[in-house]
């Protein structure tokens, strides 16, 4: 059976208007051609689809199923369309939706940010964000499911692939002792036991090799993954713990945490942007460039009083 698009959305028209006439007006169709084409649909089908009357017409259970499998084809064809002319006005060449991942402590400051600031092309396109660790995101990347990946990479990083780098600064709770304006050397500040997520997490591994350069252990009190439970629990003045600035400033303002830059030597990591083995290159370094300029200064710790 090979069905006609056409014919579909002329039964479709019919059943909804309720006359031959209504709907050969809507359709400024011939109603003979209307009800010809009925005829050829039930003579496909096998069955009646409509009932005559003088009150109109009515459908038939056949014709209720078809009916409703037309409405669902038509909504898919005007959609496929809508997106084709979306595709059109884009041009070929230009890019498509934007899959991207963003670190979970970056995730609610960029997005805003990067729509903003983001091309009127790309911004057409539309944009896909969805929060990831490094581990994550990288599965992503592989599996195709985004085009771009936030990542945290430890260690000294080419410059056209780093988009920005952040200091791990000491975060306490307001009322702790020690809560001082001025910097803390590394062996100072892991004199106590202090919060970090578990083993591989990057924040973890970035403090024990840091701390291993210079003769220093890490005594870790208690292991709580994610940046947002981590900082409860500091505001709580249960320990101490090592978080970026991006993820305290607003507890900062509040007066609910104290930091001290860490220094000698400083908790630094570099932050780039990983780009898919299939995505658009161009679309990828247009990003890695907004990306700069949005978190450079957006992760800059300010100077404290």
């Amino acid at each position: 059976m090979r069905l006609d698009f056409r014919r579909l959305t002329y039964f479709k028209a019919i059943a909804e208007a309720g006359s031959m006439s209504e709907a050969a007006r809507r359709l400024s169709v011939p109603q003979p051609a209307l009800s010809y084409h009925v005829k050829e649909l039930e003579a496909e089908f096998g069955a009646p689809l409509i009932l005559r009357s003088h009150k109109g017409i009515a459908v038939t259970e056949a014709g209720q199923l078809l009916l409703d499998h037309a409405t669902i084809i038509t909504v898919q064809m005007a959609r496929a369309s809508e997106e084709m002319r979306n595709l059109r006005e884009r041009g070929s060449g230009k890019p498509g939706a934007i899959r991207l991942s963003a670190l979970p402590s970056l995730a609610t400051p960029l997005v805003p940010a990067l729509l903003l600031r983001a091309p009127a092309d790309l911004a057409k396109a539309g944009v896909y964000v969805i929060e990831a660790s490094t581990r994550g995101a990288r599965d992503m990347l592989l599996t195709g499911e985004i085009s771009f990946a936030m990542t945290v990479v430890n260690g000294n990083v080419p410059p056209d692939q780093c988009i920005a780098e952040e200091d791990l600064l000491l975060v306490m709770s307001s009322m702790d002792r020690d809560a001082s304006a001025e910097p803390v050397t590394l062996s100072e500040a892991l004199r106590e036991p202090v919060m970090l997520p578990g083993k591989g997490k990057p924040v973890r591994d970035l403090v024990e090799q840091v701390a291993r350069r210079v003769g220093v252990s890490v005594k870790v009190l208690h292991e709580i993954d994610g940046p947002n439970p981590r900082k409860q629990a500091v505001i709580s003045g249960l320990a101490r713990s090592f978080l970026p600035w991006i993820a305290i400033r607003d507890e900062v303002e509040k007066g609910e945490i104290c930091y001290r830059v860490v220094v000698d030597p400083p908790l630094r990591r570099s932050l780039c942007l990983e780009i898919g083995k299939n995505a658009d290159q161009a679309v990828g370094q247009l990003l890695q460039g907004l990306l700069r300029e949005i978190l450079r200064p957006m992760l800059q710790a300010p100077a404290r009083p």
